[in-house]
């Protein structure tokens, strides 16, 4: 399936176009509580819209809950609308995305989670603005949300967008805390898309794009924010999408996702913390423990080519580059920094953080002593 792509300063305004050529009549708006207005998308979007019929939809929580798709999707089967249109950050074009395609299918969310499959049913059109530059979500096929406090992926390719428009217009007011959490997750992606064992010469021009992009622009964006920075993450950001699209992400992400579920500790920032600890348990692989099928050579070169994307020139070296860009831009590298206050909360993550279909894209096999240990070290 194959997706228009907008990209740049004023992109946004291709969307009258966009909604004439999809046939839009009712338009199911999907979009952020407060972030639809403070990105500026309201002040666009309000004149673009008038003359079609449009219901809102924002009823659903920063770490959408599978009850929240259920309510989206009882609002949605109550018209019958032509397109579907998402404005916000990755928990607003993954809510959309999950609430388009499940719609009308007999089968529950339990026969669609980590299942990647092709469908043979439709869904409407669905046009993603991302109001943040960070999650990618307009560039994937899957999407995420929580059930008792476990995330869980659907992965389907009629998940991905028709078209998605990246306006760096849109994120220019982006507080400073969450340019910085939306940074590191698009950082993160790019990395563990470039070490993952799904990646291909393509996903990795992607990453490594990201990589280069995201070193240059991310401190800036943060502190001494400028037009040209931002569009550079925002660009960043989907080549960041796109590569995990094509390889999914790998062992800082299933990590990631019980600190966000038991210690609510934002995704960025989550996945952050143990990326340059996996940067350098990764680089350690050996023909005993590698799990890319290309061997432990290949996985070892691919690490020194992260390092050289980093600016470093070793893996300590580029440990250290990534612990001072996230110090710099105002992040945690300690667990014990993060709300976690005794070592038994590592046994919540350790039980928790195995989620087969991201730890097994991890080069390096990741057992549970391997991640105890990781654990303790940044605690």
């Amino acid at each position: 399936m194959t997706q228009r792509e907008y990209i740049g300063s004023g992109s946004i305004m291709h969307l009258p176009k966009l909604l004439v050529e999809c046939g839009a009549r009712k338009i199911f708006l999907v979009m952020g509580k407060g972030s639809y207005s403070a990105s500026g998308a309201k002040a666009y979007l309000d004149d673009i819209l008038k003359g079609y019929m449009v219901c809102q939809f924002c009823d659903f929580s920063v770490n959408p809950k599978v009850e929240d798709v259920g309510h989206g999707i009882t609002i949605f089967e109550t018209e019958q609308f032509d397109i579907v249109l998402a404005v916000g950050g990755g928990s607003s074009i993954d809510m959309a995305k999950l609430i388009n395609f499940l719609s009308g299918r007999p089968e529950s969310f339990e026969n669609y989670k980590f299942k990647s499959k092709t469908s043979n049913g439709s869904v409407r059109p669905l046009i993603a603005i991302p109001t943040t530059a960070g999650s990618g979500s307009e560039a994937t096929s899957f999407a995420v949300l929580y059930a008792n406090k476990e995330k869980f992926s659907v992965d389907n390719e009629l998940l991905l967008p028709t078209a998605a428009i990246v306006d760096p217009d849109l994120t220019m007011s982006l507080p400073k805390y969450i340019t910085a959490t939306t940074g590191m997750d698009a950082l993160s992606q790019a990395i563990e898309s470039y070490w993952s064992v799904n990646s291909n010469d393509e996903s990795k021009r992607y990453a490594g794009e990201a990589i280069t992009a995201i070193m240059t622009n991310l401190e800036t964006t943060v502190n001494n924010p400028t037009e040209s920075a931002r569009a550079a993450m925002a660009e960043a950001a989907h080549l960041a999408g796109k590569a995990i699209n094509i390889t999914r992400t790998t062992a800082p992400h299933a990590i990631s996702y019980p600190l966000t579920s038991y210690f609510g500790i934002p995704h960025g920032q989550a996945v952050g913390v143990t990326l340059s600890s996996l940067l350098v348990f990764n680089a350690n692989v050996t023909d005993k423990d590698v799990v890319d099928k290309r061997g432990f050579g290949y996985v070892r070169k691919t690490i020194n080519d992260i390092c050289k994307l980093l600016g470093a020139d070793s893996v300590g070296s580029a440990k250290a580059t990534i612990d001072s860009l996230i110090f710099e831009i105002g992040l945690q590298t300690r667990l014990s920094r993060l709300g976690l206050r005794e070592k038994k909360d590592i046994d919540i993550i350790v039980a928790n953080g195995f989620n087969p279909a991201r730890v097994g894209n991890n080069p390096r096999m990741l057992s549970k002593e391997d991640l105890r240990e990781i654990l303790e070290q940044i605690f």
